[in-house]
């Protein structure tokens, strides 16, 4: 029995390595923000509109990062025009998107 449950971790370990770590903690990233900023079913949205629809290449946001309750003014967007959910301020998704838009300082 202990040399299945060995064999059985060995196989997860070498699967994870080769599906880039599949079983990680998933973490907060500006890829994944600027995805989902361009998404048109971000939070189950179905106006058919992202947050680029109405900030292309960021338009507008050049000052978002000062925002104290930026997750506050996300979660607005995605319930009024996006008409989607809004997201848990500590979720990765919000978080992504937070450091895509704070990121967006830096372009202008």
């Amino acid at each position: 029995m202990k040399n299945v449950l060995c064999y059985l971790l060995f196989v997860m370990l070498i699967v994870s390595m080769h599906t880039g770590g599949a079983f990680a903690a998933e973490k907060p990233s500006l890829e994944k923000g600027r995805l989902l900023f361009n998404s048109q079913l971000l939070a189950g949205a179905n106006s058919g509109k992202s947050c680029a629809g109405c900030h292309p290449a960021g338009a507008g946001l050049e000052n978002a990062w000062k925002n104290q309750n930026l997750a506050g003014q996300v979660n607005t967007c995605i319930a009024g025009p996006l008409k989607g959910l809004k997201l848990n301020e500590n979720s990765i998704e919000m978080q992504s998107l937070i450091m895509y838009i704070r990121s967006l300082k830096q372009q202008h």
